[in-house]
């Protein structure tokens, strides 16, 4: 029972990973003069890790959204227009995301340009100068993410059950008997 007992707190114990948004298809379009108005080439993009979805929004920028961030990188010196709306829209995302913490050198940026709704994130960079090396980060959590074991943990467990079960049987001392 001992065995039973230890296999189940290491199943309990054993490490968990986020879902976030890996392997998501996501919307990303610059809009401008205003809010759904795209222009530039806009693309539905397969969220990976690491900077292999990286895609060029703009002839200004590009963009990386990973499993809990979006990355934003300029590539000029300029400035953003004026208009009711000039900025990046990420969208057509399915996970409830939550606790939006903003990174950027960004001149005059301030966290009231930044809006969400339960399907998208939008960025209103009207009138803001850049240039490059401005940058933009934007950290979020996945709020309807459960835990669940790593492959890797579970087949530990695996491995340490079955040989709690061959040593069992094979000295005949099953259950504590003899």
């Amino acid at each position: 029972m001992k065995s039973v007992l230890g296999g189940i707190s290491i199943f309990l114990c054993a490490s968990a990973a986020s879902a976030g948004l890996i392997g998501d298809t996501v919307h990303i379009a610059h809009n401008w003069p205003a809010l759904g108005t795209e222009i530039y080439t806009p693309m539905d993009v397969v969220v990976a890790d690491g900077v292999g979805d990286a895609v060029h929004v703009s002839p200004h920028y590009y963009v990386n959204v990973d499993d809990l961030s979006v990355f934003v990188g300029f590539r000029s010196d300029d400035s953003w227009s004026f208009g009711p709306f000039n900025g990046l829209v990420i969208s057509d995302i399915d996970a409830p995301l939550t606790d939006f913490s903003v990174i950027t050198n960004l001149p005059a940026w301030n966290d009231a340009r930044f809006t969400f709704t339960p399907s998208a994130l939008m960025f209103n960079w009207n009138g803001l100068p850049f240039n490059p090396d401005t940058f933009f980060q934007l950290t979020f959590t996945d709020a309807g993410s459960s835990r669940i074991p790593e492959p890797a943990s579970l087949a530990l467990l695996a491995l340490g059950l079955g040989a709690l079960c061959w040593r069992g049987k094979g000295t005949g001392t099953a259950g504590g008997r003899r």
